[in-house]
């Protein structure tokens, strides 16, 4: 059996990253994915916020596989709500539908990008904030916020 190459394991990860978000929010109506939890998001909010990185990292691994450097250089999640908050903000008027159409939409981009990115530009040491593995590890990161608040809410 051949070894998997570095595209077919970082998509092999987002590909399982994005299951376990899926399934975290499987079995929610319209209602619960909208209603604002104690952070201030809802479900559909957390779900926009992994939509607007996953667009923003397909350019970036784009003009990363171009020979470009990084847009965004490595910053603390508290210096990022001024991109996060506004980007949430200013979808909140999305359907529930618009918004899943939109989360899966923006995943295939990046696993389209990482799928025809050169090896050798894959390294992550040529990432700033929006590395390509960070996608999952972000998927991962709200699929527990929500799974969370689901235990809590007992739903």
């Amino acid at each position: 059996m051949r070894a998997l190459t570095t595209n077919q394991q970082l998509i092999t990860e987002l590909e399982h990253s994005r299951k376990r978000l899926l399934t975290a929010i499987e079995g929610l109506n319209e209602e619960q994915i909208s209603r604002t939890a104690a952070d201030g998001w809802s479900v559909k909010d957390h779900l926009t916020h992994l939509t607007v990185w996953d667009e923003m990292r397909f350019f970036e691994i784009s003009r990363i596989a171009r020979g470009g450097g990084p847009s965004f250089v490595p910053a603390e999640e508290a210096d990022l709500a001024w991109i996060n908050e506004p980007t949430v903000a200013m979808r909140r008027g999305l359907s529930v539908a618009q918004v899943l159409t939109d989360l899966v939409f923006a995943r295939d981009l990046v696993m389209q990008a990482v799928a025809m990115c050169p090896e050798d530009r894959l390294d992550q040491r040529l990432y700033g904030e929006i590395g390509i593995e960070g996608g999952a590890g972000h998927d991962i990161s709200h699929a527990r916020v929500i799974e969370a608040w689901r235990r809590k809410e007992r739903i």
